[in-house]
């Protein structure tokens, strides 16, 4: 067939964030800790401070916990590092994101 299909792409964002709060409140129900998401932004580009912004705003409509680090724009790279080590090893975190673009 020639004719076009129209896919809401906001209507099928809606779903799936429906279908992971689901999966998170089925988790818990189980025993499990609620996700927790870490977020480490370095600098002050608006634009990641948007994004970073907008992903704690969904991982909340969902159910995941989370919490941003932000750390200035010169911060040594072993410095973050070590943050990241550190966050890996605790186990209140379920899942790290060190923002890009780095300064």
């Amino acid at each position: 067939s020639d004719e076009a299909t129209v896919i809401s792409g906001t209507k099928l964002a809606n779903q799936v964030l429906q279908e992971v709060q689901r999966d998170v409140e089925s988790w818990i129900s189980v025993g499990n800790k609620r996700p927790h998401l870490t977020v480490v932004l370095v600098g002050d580009n608006p634009a990641s401070h948007i994004y970073v912004r907008n992903k704690i705003k969904a991982a909340a409509a969902v159910g995941i916990s989370s919490e941003i680090i932000v750390r200035p724009k010169d911060i040594s790279e072993e410095e973050l590092l070590d943050l990241t080590v550190q966050l890996n090893k605790d186990s209140r975190v379920s899942g790290l994101l060190v923002q890009l673009p780095l300064p």
